[in-house]
Protein backbone atom coordinates (compact mmCIF):
# COMPACT_ATOMS: atom_id res chain seq x y z
CA UNK A 1 0.00 0.00 0.00
CA UNK A 2 2.76 2.11 0.76
CA UNK A 3 4.13 1.34 -2.52
CA UNK A 4 0.98 2.75 -3.98
CA UNK A 5 0.99 5.86 -2.14
CA UNK A 6 4.54 6.86 -2.80
CA UNK A 7 3.96 6.35 -6.71
CA UNK A 8 0.63 8.78 -6.60
CA UNK A 9 2.85 11.44 -4.69
CA UNK A 10 5.80 11.68 -6.87
CA UNK A 11 3.86 11.59 -10.04
CA UNK A 12 1.50 14.70 -7.87
CA UNK A 13 4.86 16.60 -7.40
CA UNK A 14 6.15 16.09 -10.22
CA UNK A 15 3.04 17.00 -12.94
CA UNK A 16 1.31 19.36 -10.88
CA UNK A 17 2.64 22.88 -9.67
CA UNK A 18 1.26 23.72 -6.46
CA UNK A 19 -0.63 27.46 -5.76
CA UNK A 20 -0.42 29.92 -3.00
CA UNK A 21 -3.96 28.31 -1.58
CA UNK A 22 -3.20 25.11 0.37
CA UNK A 23 -5.78 22.77 2.37
CA UNK A 24 -4.73 19.57 4.33
CA UNK A 25 -8.08 18.07 4.96
CA UNK A 26 -8.62 14.51 6.19
CA UNK A 27 -11.01 12.15 4.93
CA UNK A 28 -12.14 8.34 6.34
CA UNK A 29 -12.39 5.88 3.74
CA UNK A 30 -14.51 2.62 4.59
CA UNK A 31 -12.96 -0.43 5.21
CA UNK A 32 -14.22 -3.89 6.26
CA UNK A 33 -10.72 -5.46 6.69
CA UNK A 34 -8.79 -6.04 10.00
CA UNK A 35 -5.82 -3.80 9.98
CA UNK A 36 -4.36 -2.57 13.06
CA UNK A 37 -4.32 1.39 11.90
CA UNK A 38 -8.28 1.13 11.82
CA UNK A 39 -9.95 4.30 13.34
CA UNK A 40 -13.26 4.89 14.85
CA UNK A 41 -14.62 8.04 14.98
CA UNK A 42 -18.09 7.91 16.68
CA UNK A 43 -19.61 11.05 14.89
CA UNK A 44 -19.02 10.20 11.68
CA UNK A 45 -21.46 8.14 9.44
CA UNK A 46 -18.81 5.42 8.69
CA UNK A 47 -17.80 4.93 11.86
CA UNK A 48 -14.89 3.15 11.29
CA UNK A 49 -12.57 3.22 8.42
CA UNK A 50 -8.54 4.33 7.32
CA UNK A 51 -8.14 7.78 7.55
CA UNK A 52 -6.27 10.20 5.04
CA UNK A 53 -4.76 13.30 4.79
CA UNK A 54 -4.38 14.73 1.52
CA UNK A 55 -2.80 18.18 0.62
CA UNK A 56 -4.70 20.21 -1.66
CA UNK A 57 -4.91 23.61 -3.38
CA UNK A 58 -7.77 26.33 -4.05
CA UNK A 59 -8.69 24.31 -7.45
CA UNK A 60 -9.34 21.09 -5.93
CA UNK A 61 -5.94 19.21 -6.47
CA UNK A 62 -4.50 17.05 -4.23
CA UNK A 63 -0.88 17.19 -3.98
CA UNK A 64 0.23 14.74 -1.22
CA UNK A 65 -1.47 11.83 0.57
CA UNK A 66 -0.69 10.01 3.53
CA UNK A 67 -2.47 7.22 5.92
CA UNK A 68 -2.94 8.22 9.16
CA UNK A 69 -1.29 5.47 11.61
CA UNK A 70 -2.28 6.70 14.58
CA UNK A 71 -0.50 8.86 17.81
CA UNK A 72 3.24 8.39 15.97
CA UNK A 73 2.36 8.80 12.30
CA UNK A 74 0.01 12.16 12.74
CA UNK A 75 -1.38 14.27 9.90
CA UNK A 76 0.87 17.06 10.51
CA UNK A 77 3.91 15.84 9.00
CA UNK A 78 2.30 17.07 5.79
Amino acid sequence: MRAIFDRHNNLYAKYYILTDHLAVDEITMFSKGRIIFKQYIPKKHMRFGIKLCKLCDSKGYIYHTTVYLGKDGNCETL
